[in-house]
């Protein structure tokens, strides 16, 4: 055996050892780890518990105001000044009452601010399991690739010996013998690089799962299965279940809120004063009100943003109504698509492909055709089971996109 083909036997070799080692990994249990430690959901909760903290706050009334004043000070003249009964000192107390209900509209506000934060942690769950759902297909589907040419070059081998012995024989030319050889060749280099992108997709994979450290895999869901059964969910059910579609909506309903607010806001507050008055050797109450005179700053821009948001929110929904509806009826004909190029296409012509090689194969050790023949059969064989792979690959990506598109959870 030549060096070259020595090398590649190796590198195969290790690749099927790191498969018995690989862990068994189902489409199920890479959703279940990715929801369950992907570091965007850490940090989507802590935003959540951030928002838990603004609702607190916002429920909690204004300090009041202790306040200590001293009047009449001086230091010259005669007689002798005494602090305490030559001046005048002021012990008060002063509250703000808020008006307009500008505390419930706080508490509104913060309110509805922690449900989208928890619809941002849900809209980055969904999309975590969109490109988890997304990754798998893809890996599983290089994994069969790389498998494919594995075995198609160990198969090969055996043709390689066979013309080896025949040449010995003195049966065939040497160059017959060398197309042979050549194409041993060209299958190994296509083997190692179809292990190579295998071994790049189940990183992708780990990668869109948060891990951290990378194992070698081994995908337990077929890539082979059913195909579509029944009709599929209507557009309604996407409009329903979409995690931005929920959060658009309570965007709508948090613009609504601020609004609301900063409506309040515009009236003033009333400060209540309350306190004891030391003059001289008199001691007396002190009572008395104040409030802003709404008259330079009536909080009209704020109010005028908030309605523009108000605005802005509501053509949001108009948009994500259009764009899920578009998502969903280009994955419904693609999916619709790719099952009919399945049944049609895929398998007729990966029977007719088999069927070729069989015959070609025959053909030429009857001596009834020549190598090239044989050596076109075996590639458009493995064409047609590389698009068959491709077939599959398409169609479940596509169902996954349908899922994803659903807003289907784990």
């Amino acid at each position: 055996m030549r060096p070259a083909s020595i090398a590649t036997t190796a590198i195969l070799l290790t690749f099927a050892a790191d498969v018995v080692r690989a862990e068994s990994l189902t489409l199920a249990n890479a959703l279940r780890e990715a929801l369950a430690s992907h570091p965007l959901l850490e940090i989507a909760a802590a935003r959540v518990d951030s928002a838990t903290g603004q609702v607190r706050q916002s429920s909690a009334r204004p300090n009041p105001l202790f306040v200590y004043q001293s009047e009449n000070l001086r230091a010259w003249q005669s007689p002798a000044y005494r602090y305490w009964q030559d001046s005048d000192h002021f012990f008060y107390l002063q509250q703000t009452f808020e008006t307009a209900s500008k505390r419930a509209r706080r508490q509104d506000v913060t309110r509805i601010a922690k449900d989208r934060a928890g619809l941002e942690r849900e809209m980055t769950a969904w999309q975590i399991a969109g490109h988890v759902r997304a990754a798998y297909w893809d890996a599983a589907a290089t994994a069969h690739v790389a498998a494919l040419y594995r075995q198609v070059r160990d198969n090969y081998r055996e043709t390689v010996v066979y013309h080896e012995t025949r040449f010995r024989e003195g049966a065939i030319a040497e160059s017959d013998l060398m197309r042979v050889q050549l194409e041993e060749s060209r299958l190994a280099l296509s083997a190692n690089s179809a292990v190579l992108d295998a071994e790049q997709a189940a990183i992708r994979l780990q990668r869109e799962m948060g891990r951290r450290q990378f194992t070698a895999i081994e995908f337990s869901d077929p890539l082979e299965g059913d195909l579509l059964e029944g009709e599929l969910p209507a557009t309604n059910d996407a409009l329903s279940q979409r995690p931005e579609m929920k959060l658009a909506r309570k965007i709508g309903e948090l613009a609504g809120v601020q609004t609301l607010l900063q409506q309040a806001l515009a009236t003033p507050n009333v400060d209540g004063v309350f306190g004891y008055k030391r003059s001289g050797s008199f001691d007396t109450l002190v009572w008395g009100v104040q409030m802003p005179l709404a008259i330079f700053n009536r909080n009209e821009g704020n109010i005028e943003s908030s309605v523009a948001e108000q605005r802005a929110a509501a053509g949001a929904i108009r948009s994500t109504e259009a764009l899920i509806a578009a998502e969903y009826e280009a994955v419904r004909r693609e999916l619709t698509l790719r099952e009919t190029q399945l049944r049609q296409s895929a398998q007729p012509l990966l029977a007719r492909a088999r069927e070729n090689a069989r015959v070609a194969d025959a053909a030429y050790r009857l001596g009834g055709t020549d190598i090239l023949r044989l050596l076109d059969a075996q590639r458009q064989q493995l064409d047609a089971e590389r698009l068959f792979i491709d077939a599959w690959a398409g169609f479940r990506q596509a169902r996954a996109h349908l899922d994803t598109v659903l807003g289907v959870m784990p």
